[in-house]
């Protein structure tokens, strides 16, 4: 019998914690939104009907509807009604201090009808009702904050999990995998009520998880693996921390959000909605630029055009540069190195003041030689060659570099022994250069499709999408649905989970070329 079952105790009952602690969370400040926006609604409420509101209430008032100022045409003014039955016009140098909302709140009555909402970085609830003569509008404060923790009831149940988990280990064989299970999933049964059931089958199978890895040993295992590396594994615990925090969990989330629908701040699951509606096209055309495969379409042709054009200029640069009689190649290296040292956006703001119409510096060249201006972003083929010039420009000095760096470590005795054996220059390129090549284009390959896949700041700077959304790529696509098109959060994440799943597959065949080429 292993002694050490409170090692996996610990380990399932800190998951526990961490989801049950995030249910709890959840759900405390939904419940609390919901309680103060039911009591500004209720207080706004009881002023259309001329009662008293309730405590906690820091202004309500009846307003009247805007009328032009008796000096100024174009402003409109707007009075209330006070608790004596007087009115006080609102602002001016008698103005209160809620007067700027409680104006605010009618005149966005006016535009949405009724409307409550909490009042951002403030602990204020502002309610706007209908009511007779005008618009009921009341602020409010909390009485309190949120609930607190409730660390008895999870210090109880992590208790009785450890007895539970204790007794199976003492009963031993499957009892152990068993109670630690049982012991772990006690913080399920509040998170049920917290949460719902999703989360809490979630709790259950991390439980579980942990269990079956404890009873295979792979938890004694990497215990002994931790102990053996420690100081390693400390240092490299701050690393692993921050890539969680920006980047692990913001891809769950993002990939959470992606089963759900955004309206006016509301969410609301849908399942697999956003995912068949991108796949379907959603009833257009294929010629139609909002159709997802005519985006997928655009989005390989400008990647693959744009490595064809990386590869092949930046290898034909290295072996330029790679010869030893040309005279100043350190600095004709240092220069080609450039335009990739410059800030992308830098070169796409500069490249997109190029292509102006009017005084573009491409159409005044163009101009000089005799030939008729070109609106570059007016039509397809040449607004789509504008982003390739432009990230052309940005990334053939990475497979510059790459080339010059495999290029270094051929040896010079191959060269020569095949120049002796009457090898004609193309059949020492063939034979001897690319397979030593072979081995660093790949990846870089490989790298520079992903990052060409995903190159936002060209797309959205240079042509904006721009004839019609016709250049736009997957990447923009998914920011237009998400601040451009209504604040479609979901369809945006819904996007970005499709490129991940592409970008996936696509490292998986390069990396399987990548392994067959050097096998």
């Amino acid at each position: 019998m292993r002694r050490n079952w409170w090692h996996a105790y610990a380990l399932a009952g800190l998951v526990s914690v961490i989801v049950a602690t995030a249910a709890f969370v959840s759900y405390r400040n939904a419940a609390f939104e919901r309680r103060e926006l039911g009591r500004a609604t209720h207080a706004a409420t009881s002023v259309s009907k001329g009662l008293r509101p309730m405590d906690n209430v820091v202004a309500a008032y009846l307003v009247s509807p805007a009328v032009p100022s008796e000096h100024y045409e174009f402003l409109r003014e707007r009075s209330v009604t006070e608790a004596d039955g007087s009115h006080r016009r609102l602002g001016g140098k008698n103005a209160g201090p809620f007067d700027k909302r409680i104006y605010d709140a009618a005149n966005q009555y006016d535009k949405s009808g009724p409307f409550v909402q909490l009042v951002t970085d403030t602990d204020y609830v502002i309610a706007a009702q209908p009511a007779s003569g005008g618009v009921a509008v009341a602020i409010t404060t909390p009485p309190k904050g949120p609930e607190a923790f409730p660390w008895l009831v999870v210090l109880g149940l992590l208790v009785m999990g450890s007895l539970v988990c204790a007794a199976g280990t003492l009963v031993g064989g499957s009892a152990r995998p068993l109670g630690l299970a049982l012991g772990a999933s006690g913080l399920a049964v509040p998170t049920f009520l917290w949460s719902g059931l999703v989360i809490a089958l979630f709790l259950v199978a991390c439980s579980m998880l942990i269990a079956w890895a404890d009873w295979r040993g792979s938890l004694e295992r990497a215990g002994r693996e931790l102990r053996k590396g420690g100081i390693a594994y400390a240092f490299l615990t701050p690393t692993a921390m921050a890539m969680l925090v920006l980047v692990g969990i913001p891809f769950v989330v993002g990939l959470g959000l992606g089963f759900y629908n955004n309206n006016h701040g509301e969410w609301t699951f849908v399942g697999l909605d956003n995912f068949i509606q991108i796949l379907s096209g959603d009833g257009r055309s294929l010629s139609d630029p909002l159709n997802f495969w005519f985006t997928l379409g655009v989005t390989v042709a400008w990647t693959a055009v744009n490595v064809v054009l990386h590869v092949s200029i930046g290898v034909a640069l290295a072996l330029v540069l790679r010869q030893r009689w040309l005279k100043g190649r350190h600095g004709f290296r240092m220069l080609l190195i450039l335009p990739w040292a410059i800030p992308n956006y830098i070169t796409a703001l500069i490249w997109k003041g190029m292509f102006q119409f009017e005084y573009g510096a491409i159409n005044s060249v163009l101009s000089t030689v005799g030939l008729d201006k070109v609106n570059w972003f007016s039509e397809w083929s040449t607004s789509f060659a504008s982003n390739v010039a432009t990230n052309t420009w940005l990334g053939f000095p990475f497979m510059m570099v790459v080339a010059l760096g495999a290029l270094e470590n051929i040896p010079s005795d191959m060269y020569e022994a095949a120049e002796v054996d009457g090898a004609s220059p193309w059949q020492r390129f063939h034979h001897i250069t690319i397979p030593h090549l072979m081995p660093a284009m790949l990846p870089a390959l490989a790298l520079g499709a992903i990052w060409t896949f995903n190159m936002f700041n060209v797309i959205y700077l240079v042509s904006d999408g721009r004839p019609g959304g016709g250049t736009d790529i997957l990447v923009t696509e998914a920011y237009r649905w998400a601040f451009e098109r209504g604040e479609r959060y979901g369809l945006a994440a819904a996007y970005a989970t499709i490129i991940f799943l592409i970008l996936i597959l696509w490292t998986i065949i390069g990396s399987r070329l990548a392994k067959k080429d050097a096998e």
